[in-house]
């Protein structure tokens, strides 16, 4: 019985002792390991290497694959047009491009109470004639064809020649009240001859509106 006694405590004790070793190895190791192999770094990522400094006039050659930039930017094309749902209609001509003009009449000397001649007052008229062709080529557009305004009015004596004293229209083929008026109001800065006698005249005038040759003159 002894003798197994002390087979047991030669077997048990050595193997605890060296479970007791081997257990104290480990723990042992466990506390002292190295921990900055599993710690993961911490702060930020290390920034991307830039390239050093070159000195002025330094070419940097280009990169393979890569164009280089252009200095110049493409032109930008305009877009296309689209196209117009109607059809482009011409405009009208200009007035000063008609070729009617107020041509030379002869005036009528109604009655007078002084002398005074007919070729007198057409030539003192001749005077206003770039007055009264604006005031056709105002309506020119709307009234094609030759056109006539014919005017009734006095010529008195002034302090410098014949003037005109009053107006009115005897007819028109223009059916507008300001062509009428204008051409009536041409006649205030016309020079007329003054009647003899310090009379008084009557006249009537037609301003005819048409291409040069059309007429008798």
């Amino acid at each position: 019985m002894s003798d197994r006694s002390s087979l047991i405590r030669w077997l048990v004790i050595p193997g605890v002792s060296l479970g007791v070793l081997i257990l104290s190895a480990a723990l042992s190791y466990w506390l002292t390991r190295p921990v900055h192999d599993e710690l993961l770094p911490v702060g930020p990522p290390p920034a991307e290497e830039l390239p050093a400094p070159q000195p002025p006039g330094t070419r940097i050659a280009p990169t393979p694959g890569l164009s280089p930039p252009s200095a110049t930017p493409p032109p930008v094309q305009p877009p296309p047009g689209f196209p117009s749902s109607r059809t482009d209609v011409p405009a009208p001509p200009a007035a000063s491009g008609d070729p009617r003009r107020v041509v030379e009449a002869e005036p009528v000397v109604e009655s007078t109470t002084g002398r005074i001649h007919a070729d007198d007052i057409r030539a003192a008229i001749q005077a206003v004639t770039p007055l009264v062709q604006q005031c056709f080529e105002d309506a020119a557009q709307r009234n094609r064809g030759p056109q006539t305004v014919k005017l009734r009015f006095t010529v008195e004596a002034g302090s410098e020649g014949g003037v005109m004293g009053a107006g009115e229209l005897v007819s028109s083929t223009i059916p507008d009240p300001f062509v009428q008026a204008c051409a009536l109001d041409s006649l205030l800065d016309v020079r007329f001859p003054a009647p003899f006698s310090g009379g008084k005249a009557t006249v009537v005038y037609p301003f005819e509106f048409r291409v040069p040759g059309e007429t008798g003159r």
